[in-house]
């Protein structure tokens, strides 16, 4: 029997750009957020269970959101703090800002059993996205694939041009990547934004890039199995111990980057057709909810997700298959 499939889902972030709580804002036509759609699609990809990494102090908040979901889907909690037993004993004194990405997955590992997608809970990824990393982890199982000398793991590739906004720079992980399709290198990539048929910004370093607009992009979507969250804690052991200060975070795109690095990871990239949306300024707001307007228009959706007259059975035959509707780039 296959052992089921956890989307681990993170909502702890701060959404300093946005103003408020963009996790739970309300953007589809049913008064859905971001995060209602992520849940729909995985659960119709064959996602049997939820795992929300979030803060603490707004737990009442998703609790409210998700209460109509709750009555179709297994939704669990992990809870991303500044002092965490066995991850982190004694944080650094007047520390506020959260460890990072990486660090949330690894408290979200203590609840996780089988194969296992990571996403951002404020992102849309299109339902072909949770399938495509559904099919691959069911045949990369080593229970049934045999033993593997890497640890396997997946993300979904995006064109970069569908991934920018018109209102301001955004952060990218770049993706490079051998002819099998295996990632290669991540780099990130900070404040891009499009100049002409290209897309410009910089890297960590400050170093400027140039890159094509085709250029696929990681946008926080993983496939992984249990296996990687032992060399992901070692990583975490030895951020902790370069003394990371007060704003140093541990992220998830630049681990995964050095465990291919170091030959532990072998990480391949998914194609998909799926258009992303997300809300990274206020402003990207109108655009995003437009196109959700029109995936309900075709069918794609229903008005209300969580219609307690609609279960996700009902859903299912006719929506599993379906294939990516086009939206909106506004």
């Amino acid at each position: 029997m296959n052992p089921p499939l956890t989307l681990v889902i993170l909502a702890a972030g701060r959404s300093t750009r946005f103003g408020r709580l963009k996790q739970l804002a309300p953007i589809g036509p049913g008064g859905e957020a971001l995060l209602d759609y992520a849940l729909y699609d995985a659960a119709l990809s064959g996602f049997t269970r939820f795992l929300l990494v979030i803060q603490e102090s707004p737990r009442p908040d998703f609790d409210a959101h998700l209460r109509d979901a709750a009555a179709h889907l297994d939704i669990r909690y992990a809870y991303q703090r500044m002092a965490h037993p066995g991850l982190v004993d004694d944080p650094p004194p007047g520390r506020t800002r959260p460890w990072g990405t990486g660090f949330a997955v690894l408290t979200a590992g203590e609840q996780v059993d089988g194969p296992f997608a990571v996403c951002n809970a404020d992102d849309f990824y299109g339902r072909g996205a949770y399938a495509a990393l559904a099919r691959a982890m069911r045949a990369s199982d080593p229970a049934t694939s045999g033993p593997c000398p890497l640890t396997r793991a997946f993300t979904i590739g995006y064109p970069l041009e569908v991934t920018l906004s018109e209102r301001g720079g955004v952060s990218r992980g770049l993706c490079e990547m051998c002819e099998s399709g295996a990632l290669q290198r991540l780099t990130e990539g900070l404040e891009l934004r499009r100049q002409g048929d290209r897309a410009v910004g910089r890297d960590v370093a400050g170093r400027t890039l140039d890159v094509s607009l085709h250029t696929p992009v990681c946008m926080n979507l993983w496939g992984f199995h249990p296996d990687i969250l032992a060399p992901l804690s070692d990583l975490f052991s030895a951020f902790l111990a370069s003394g990371p200060g007060l704003d140093r975070e541990f992220y998830l795109s630049e681990a995964v980057n050095d465990l291919i690095a170091a030959g532990r990871v072998r990480c391949t990239v998914l194609p998909t057709r799926e258009q992303w949306l997300g809300v990274t300024f206020p402003g990207d707001h109108a655009g995003v909810a437009r196109s959700l307007r029109g995936l309900v228009d075709s069918g794609v959706y229903p008005t209300r997700l969580w219609d307690a007259r609609r279960s996700l059975t009902d859903a299912r035959p006719t929506l599993r298959d379906a294939p990516p509707s086009p939206v909106s780039r506004e």
